[in-house]
């Protein structure tokens, strides 16, 4: 009798630690809660009166500009927001910590940069514009290097995963060749994102540049802060 209590004893002891490791192993990506984060989270009213501050500054100078250089006569609509489903941000966030981890280096901030969609319907390699002339915005993951925080890249370097500053203005001076064959862990140099840099994407690199949203002009209704149509 008392060889079997034991026995049931062990067999609970083993289950319930089944289920922790279980648990454990479903919920150990999802970072802890601990609140808003601070000084980052800003009012309603305050957010209105910065969409509105951008709707009179700003606004009317991108209609005017893009009306009339519009050969066809076409009226502009400047683009109010993007937006993203939180599954994509987070298989974002996801993609790149692994990125990072697998080159050897860690994320400082996400850098989230104003950009335009250029007014044709092909970008130079072929690729279809899907919002000519739109407003939009791209983010560029950063990693510390040499005491600045810059953006970075990836490619594979002899067999070795390598992140690479993609900003050559603050590497100017410096003997690129050398710095390539004296890496700094997996961090090395690079161009910025044209001229004597690869291509950004493929031959052997990875882009960890995020945007493609949906940045339409905001349907009737759908505009959170104001109908600007």
């Amino acid at each position: 009798m008392k060889t079997q209590t034991i026995q049931t004893v062990l067999l609970l002891i083993c289950i319930n630690l089944m289920l922790f490791s279980c648990q454990d192993i479903s919920t150990h990506n999802e970072s802890p809660y601990e609140g808003p984060p601070k000084d980052h989270i800003i009012s309603v009213d305050r957010a209105q009166e910065m969409y509105d501050a951008y709707s009179q500054r700003r606004v009317p100078i991108l209609q005017k500009y893009e009306d009339s250089i519009a050969a066809d006569g076409s009226k502009f609509t400047p683009t109010r927001y993007a937006e993203y489903d939180l599954k994509t941000i987070k298989q974002y966030i996801a993609y790149i910590e692994h990125e990072a981890k697998e080159a050897n280096v860690e994320i400082q901030t996400l850098r989230f940069y104003l950009s335009n969609y250029p007014a044709s319907d092909k970008f130079p390699n072929g690729d279809v514009v899907k919002f000519p002339k739109r407003n939009s915005f791209f983010v560029v993951p950063t990693m510390a290097y040499e005491g600045k925080n810059v953006g970075f890249y990836l490619e594979d370097i002899d067999g070795v995963y390598t992140a690479l500053p993609i900003n050559r203005n603050g590497l100017r001076g410096k003997d690129e060749n050398k710095m390539r064959d004296e890496p700094q862990g997996n961090v090395n140099e690079a161009g910025f994102f044209i001229s004597a840099a690869p291509t950004l994407q493929g031959g052997g690199t990875t882009s960890i540049i995020f945007n493609e949203g949906n940045i339409t002009p905001p349907p009737a209704g759908a505009n959170d802060f104001g109908d600007d149509n």
